[in-house]
């Protein structure tokens, strides 16, 4: 029987479901030949009240070094997130050679090149961050060893709960923006500030680490383009309707010969696609690889025992010697800033002549050829909102429409622009 002796560092909502499922399937782990002991744990409040059931033999501790300098910790969780204590912890845990587990997808997509460097000096520590993308989806572990032997060309998905869950709503029920979100703070799937989730930071965190394990690049995050959910209306929902199709706030990777592309933007995509019908908080990730076409992996992106189970599955995998640190793959290539595809473009106007008129001369001499006009049955003359869609284009020549659009008197807003799937 194989002993492995874990430190973990938090007892929050992710630490308590690690130490729920690591207690309930203890001999399940057993009848593989593998025993995990949790000798301490460590916290702020040592004397909280927990909502979980700790095994009689762990220490309850909140001195970090109580983990790091017991020789007989042979691998750390952390749970505690952010970029700044967890950094400590996970880069001291290395050195001292005790594998890590993290959900961590802020501290592994701000320091990648940090910890590939240090794992290569430190090969003795384990390092597995499956629970940082996608909750309870495997899809670390598939692009890294499910899917080594065929080339990855593309990744799309779904990775925020959150922003699913509101633009599903908004959907469902034709609701504004402001009051959908409301109601998602209030049942908890929105913090009381929920810039890191609308705005799109979390799930450029994400991709980016797609991005290192399937392409085998680090990009700097502050350099991926990202457009958050915040300036969605019911509108546009509608005229997404009438193209055949649903707003999904998508992250992208796609590698094209020796570039790249990268982003993170709320998108027009068809009901036909895998994507469209995926709601609520659930996530999603299509690949798209040159055997198998497409594969697409659904399943719960956050809460305390998915994220638990994807890091209990990593501490498995290191206790049987499975190499789970998957930056091994480099490749270089240029990033594309340039991002190519179809545009939906709404403008907010003071109705009167001549003004898709105006609208085409401006695309065209950005040189974008438009595809459709769009225009809902006007219920205020002096604020409609009009849309027009493009032929294939690039992110910088869509950009310089909406400056000249914005500029014209009619426009009473900088117009808002999203690609189309």
């Amino acid at each position: 029987m194989k002993t492995i002796t874990l430190g973990i560092f938090g007892g929050g909502t992710v630490g308590g479901g690690v130490v729920e499922i690591l207690s309930q399937q203890k001999a399940v782990f057993e009848a593989q030949g593998i025993c995990i002991e949790i000798k301490k744990l460590c916290v702020r409040d040592t004397g909280k009240k927990r909502d979980f059931q700790l095994p009689e033999e762990t220490i309850v501790v909140s001195d970090f070094s109580k983990i790091l300098e017991d020789e007989e910790i042979d691998l750390v969780v952390e749970c505690i997130g952010g970029t700044t204590k967890a950094k400590d912890i996970v880069f001291e845990s290395i050195k001292k050679g005790k594998s890590v587990v993290t959900a961590n997808k802020a501290l592994i997509s701000a320091y990648l090149s940090e910890l590939e460097a240090l794992l290569a000096q430190y090969p003795k520590a384990g390092f597995g961050f499956e629970a940082s993308v996608g909750g309870g989806i495997p899809i670390i572990h598939t692009l890294a060893r499910d899917l080594v032997g065929d080339p990855i060309q593309k990744i799309s998905g779904i990775l925020n709960g959150t922003t699913n869950f509101i633009l599903s709503k908004m959907e469902k029920e034709g609701a504004d923006y402001a009051k959908t979100l409301k109601e998602a703070q209030d049942l908890g799937y929105a913090e009381s500030d929920p810039t890191a989730d609308i705005e799109g930071y979390d799930a450029r965190s994400k991709i980016a680490i797609l991005a290192k394990v399937a392409f085998g690049v680090v990009v700097e995050e502050s350099s991926i383009f990202m457009k958050g959910i915040s300036q969605i209306t019911k509108e546009d929902f509608a005229y997404a309707d009438l193209l055949g199709g649903t707003i999904k706030l998508l992250v992208v990777a796609e590698k094209k010969g020796n570039s790249f592309s990268i982003y993170v933007s709320p998108m027009i995509v068809p009901y036909s696609h895998n994507l469209a019908p995926i709601g609520g908080a659930t996530n999603a990730v299509l690949i798209g690889s040159k055997y198998l076409s497409e594969t697409v992996l659904v399943g719960q992106g956050a809460g305390r025992f998915p994220t638990a189970n994807a890091i209990v599955s990593d501490i498995l995998l290191i206790a049987h010697g499975v190499d789970v640190a998957a930056f091994s793959k480099k490749e270089s290539l240029v990033k594309d800033d340039n991002i190519e595809g179809k545009f939906y473009i709404r403008m907010r106007i003071k109705d009167g002549l001549g003004i898709v008129r105006r609208v085409a001369e401006c695309c065209e001499k950005a040189g974008v050829s438009i595809d459709s006009v769009q225009q809902l049955p006007i219920e205020n003359p002096n604020d409609v909102p009009f849309v027009v869609t493009t032929d294939k284009t690039t992110l910088s020549a869509i950009e310089k429409v909406c400056e000249e659009v914005g500029r014209e008197t009619f426009c009473l807003e900088k117009p808002f622009f999203m690609p189309i799937l």
